[in-house]
């Protein structure tokens, strides 16, 4: 029985471009299934998405990954295609892409758009990418790349433990991060993006890429808290001490601590920093736990 595979799209005011990406996609001729998500559209996104052959879906709540959430939530499938609904992802590797991950087994398959020279970036997209993708493959073992990529192709088994708690543009990297924290067989295929169709990027640089950073901030708090407790305890515990022992070799020579508010100060910087590292290993076994529950879902469905 040959595996259901199902194009999630959510959109959002795609007018003029969304009904292209169904023609793309269709083009293919894969045995398959459209889902739209619209994300509160206020121009006719949900009406060429319909006259195009797509089953639409609604979510009310603004951002991409509430519109995400729902697909994944709504839709039953074996193998699911993300792509973004501005019709500027290349589509043709997708049908390369997914036979390779049915043949290699994979869970998650990331389009790659800097596979190629062809790809039509914006300024300052292509060095953040590689600043994040450096970032997170240190902190996250993350190996994609492309981290901000919004052509995924994945499994059943991922959706069904995936937790998909972002709400905006933030999906694609949860994704990246829990198929890395799971060590979940994932890879890349070649793809390239084209200049976007009507209205301009919804994507600020500095005000998603922030967005981005705090996300990852909540990510390793969450996923690999000794990974950001650890070290932020270590630098506190080196700075607390080093004041500790100045005002010690003080009282050596005086017999008298003569800085008592520094003194107050750096014993309540060392006990912070044992804090900080207790509370690491703590929210570390609670993450381990929820994996294995996770890992367990995971299973269930293979």
């Amino acid at each position: 029985m040959s595996p259901r595979i199902t194009f999630i799209i959510p959109a959002y005011n795609e007018a003029g471009a969304i009904g292209q990406t169904i023609a793309d996609i269709k083009r293919l001729a894969l045995p398959c299934s459209i889902v739209v998500c619209d994300n509160n559209s206020t121009d006719n996104t949900v009406i060429e998405a319909e006259r195009a052959g797509a089953t639409v879906l609604h979510e009310q709540i603004k951002g991409k990954g509430n519109a995400v959430r729902r697909l994944l939530r709504d839709v039953d499938s074996d193998i699911y295609v993300m792509v973004d609904g501005d019709n500027t992802y290349d589509l043709s590797n997708i049908c390369m892409a997914i036979n390779r991950f049915q043949e290699k087994g994979y869970d998650l398959l990331t389009g790659d758009r800097f596979s190629t020279s062809d790809s039509h970036m914006r300024r300052g997209h292509g060095t953040g990418n590689r600043v994040f993708r450096q970032i997170m493959r240190v902190l996250t073992g993350v190996t994609t790349a492309d981290v901000f990529s919004g052509l995924r192709v994945f499994s059943r088994r991922l959706v069904q433990s995936f937790p998909a708690v972002s709400s905006e543009f933030e999906i694609e990297t949860e994704l990246s991060i829990f198929a890395a924290r799971m060590r979940l067989p994932s890879g890349d295929f070649p793809t390239h993006v084209r200049r976007r169709i009507g209205t301009v990027s919804k994507l600020n640089t500095f005000r998603d890429g922030l967005k981005i950073s705090w996300f990852i901030v909540r990510l390793l708090h969450r996923e690999f808290p000794l990974r950001l407790y650890g070290p932020l305890a270590v630098l506190l515990l080196l700075v607390s001490s080093l004041l500790f022992v100045g005002i010690y070799l003080e009282f050596l020579q005086t017999g008298l601590v003569a800085r008592f508010p520094s003194l107050f100060l750096s014993l309540f910087g060392i006990i912070s920093a044992l804090g900080l590292l207790g509370l690491g290993l703590v929210l570390k076994e609670i993450s381990n736990l929820k994996y294995e529950n996770r890992y367990f879902s995971y299973l269930a469905n293979r």
